[in-house]
């Protein structure tokens, strides 16, 4: 994913303040000019994208291999819509009028499990046909008959965990699940893992097969769901492929550049929601860097971009040329996440909490957040969002940095273990073996600190923490080998590491790994942290953590989440960094209902209109 960038500029503690208290009102007031006139229909929004990555593959159905969260919103979301959606009014809260079905209502049977009755709205397919529980049924089958391939799927949750499932009309259906649940968890992370998809077009085996009832078999579902796979990787026939033309939300592809990942969309006619489609075409432009993005916001060329962390100096500049800005707040977590495929040399040693906390103690989050970041994010220890620092689901111990920065306390760590430290060299294992004052289980004499750092090209601020964590780790002699790619690469090289027993990387720097959003709405841990996730990159399998993810699908009890977090926190499988704000974006003056926006990261422009100037702006 593309990141907040760290570029040229600097600005002042009084013009950030400024910056800050504007983006909290959504928009910045532009000195001299009227309040806006009357909203128009039509016209065309150039929306920033992201650098050096565009939407490559559009089934919702995602694997692993495509499952990019940043464009899961921006893409195919706009077209396929799922069945609940949170984000509501800029905060993390379920959004009833979005979603495509009521809210479930929520039972227990006599055998004690949970049962969830739901009510699809009245919502119809671009080509006329209303979507119906036969849409549902047809996701359930692809998804029984393929789940090993779909990127969220956890063994044992989302569909192991459904007991029995009923369709006894068009628009409602009854999912029974194997136990009692968590009503939190199966609206956020469960039942949102649905996606109605058009059985009436997309049921075929083959470009010339007839539309049938091939899903209603697990044999004709893998076929079904080849067959889109393979429509899907034809980037070439996205905006013509007929398949693609049966949408349910606002959007449908009017082009599609394979080469640049260039994308616009018009607005579905047949739209369903409450919200249609003013603006005549909506476009997402790719860039090859931050300051090629930036270029275009200065010169005009996009109505809704973004300005790089340190060109908030410039900011004055583009209010003149008729911009506004909004502070994008985001609810998610990253920083540098940690392998520990079973037979990779550097996993014993990585297994060592001490390890893990001297690395920790290596840097400092308040300089990242002040001096790279600008003091336009947030920390948290945990992996659960704390945005603005009152979400009420995080943790008082993840709250604050459990292994403050201290260079001695980092070296005392190793050493107190058997290590001979090294400043600016590579600290090595000198007394072997399990007890208290040695270098614990696995680790052999000579053993060297030393570990490749998988980091992504897409933004200077990677660019600048990278550099920032080579550096401060060699302070205590450990020794980083940096392996710096683009985002699809880094997508590709976390995916191969996944259920392997030996990983290309054993430390990876990824500013925004584990955005909350689409299908994960409810800050649980089962896809970054769950025993043979196809989503767990880490290969982090612990009893303890499972059984603390496990308490926060049962009950829905804060307790359960800050037990959760705190426990992650202190054992550390990541190592936590300061969140920079998603975006500074710049807004046209006469573009608006993009405000607030959404903390999951996801687009709506279904809202967007412009109004007329006074005097014909």
């Amino acid at each position: 994913m593309e990141r907040a960038c760290w570029q040229r500029r600097f600005i002042s503690l009084a013009a950030l303040v400024a910056t800050l208290a504007l983006a909290s009102c959504g928009q910045a007031p532009h000195p001299g000019r009227t309040r806006p006139g009357r909203p128009v229909s039509g016209g065309t929004v150039n929306f920033a994208g992201y650098v050096g990555e565009g939407p490559s593959y559009l089934f919702p159905m995602y694997t692993s291999s495509y499952w990019d969260v940043g464009y899961v919103p921006w893409f195919s979301y706009l077209m396929w819509r799922p069945l609940y959606v949170w984000g509501t009014d800029g905060k993390p809260l379920f959004n009833a009028q979005r979603s495509l079905a009521y809210r479930p209502a929520f039972s227990t049977n006599a055998a004690g499990d949970t049962v969830a009755a739901i009510t699809l709205k009245p919502w119809r397919w671009s080509d006329g046909r209303p979507l119906t529980t036969r849409d549902v049924q047809f996701w359930m089958n692809l998804l029984e008959a393929n789940k090993a391939n779909w990127a969220p799927y956890v063994p044992g949750k989302f569909p192991d965990n459904v007991k029995s499932i009923q369709y006894p009309s068009a628009r409602k259906f009854v999912i029974t699940f194997n136990g009692a649940y968590s009503a939190n968890w199966l609206l956020g992370n469960q039942l949102s893992q649905i996606t109605p998809i058009p059985q009436r077009a997309w049921d075929k085996v083959s470009a010339s097969s007839p539309v049938g009832n091939y899903d209603m078999t697990p044999g004709g579902a893998r076929r079904v769901y080849a067959y889109l796979q393979k429509q899907a990787a034809t980037v070439a026939t996205y905006a013509t492929n007929p398949l693609w033309q049966v949408v349910d939300g606002a959007w449908e592809i009017s082009s599609y550049t394979p080469v640049t990942n260039y994308v616009a969309f018009k607005p579905n006619p047949d739209y369903s929601g409450t919200v249609k489609p003013r603006l005549h075409r909506f476009v997402e432009v790719p860039f090859t860097s931050a300051a090629s993005e930036f270029n275009a916001l200065e010169s005009g060329r996009l109505q809704y971009g973004y300005v790089p962390l340190n060109d908030l100096s410039a900011i004055p500049s583009l209010k003149a040329k008729g911009y506004r800005i909004v502070y994008w707040p985001q609810y998610t977590w990253g920083g540098v996440i940690l392998n520990y495929a079973p037979k990779d040399p550097a996993t014993p040693i990585l297994k060592q909490l001490y390890v893990r906390a001297a690395m920790t103690h290596l840097i400092s989050m308040g300089a990242i957040l002040r001096d790279l970041e600008h003091g336009l994010g947030y920390y948290a220890a945990g992996p659960i969002p704390n945005p603005g620092g009152t979400n009420p689901l995080v943790s008082s111990y993840a709250k604050h940095d459990p292994y403050p920065y201290s260079v001695s306390a980092a070296k005392r760590l190793l050493t107190s273990h058997g290590w001979r430290v090294v400043p600016n060299g590579v600290s090595t294992c000198q007394n072997p073996g399990t007890g208290p004052n040695q270098c614990g289980a696995g680790i052999r004499r000579g053993a060297p600190l030393q570990f490749t750092l998988l980091s992504q090209v897409s933004s200077p601020l990677n660019a600048a923490i990278t550099q920032l964590l080579k550096s401060t780790f060699s302070l205590a002699g450990i020794d980083l080998t940096l392996h710096i790619v683009n985002s699809s690469t880094e997508l590709t090289l976390e995916g191969n590491c996944i259920g392997t027993s030996t990983c290309a990387w054993q430390l990876n720097y990824s500013m925004e790994f584990w955005p909350w959003g689409w299908p994960d709405w409810y800050p649980t841990g089962s896809e970054p942290f769950g025993c043979g996730s196809s989503s767990n990159y880490m290969n982090w399998c612990d009893p303890q953590t499972q059984r603390l993810i496990q308490a926060t699908h049962l009950s829905s009890s804060v307790a359960a989440l800050h037990a959760y977090d705190s426990y992650i926190a202190k054992e550390e499988p990541f190592i936590a960094l300061p969140m920079p704000v998603f975006r500074v974006s710049a807004v046209k003056d006469n573009l608006h209902g993009v405000a607030p926006q959404d903390p999951y990261l996801g687009l709506y422009p279904n809202d967007w209109y412009y109004t007329k100037q006074p005097g014909g702006g």
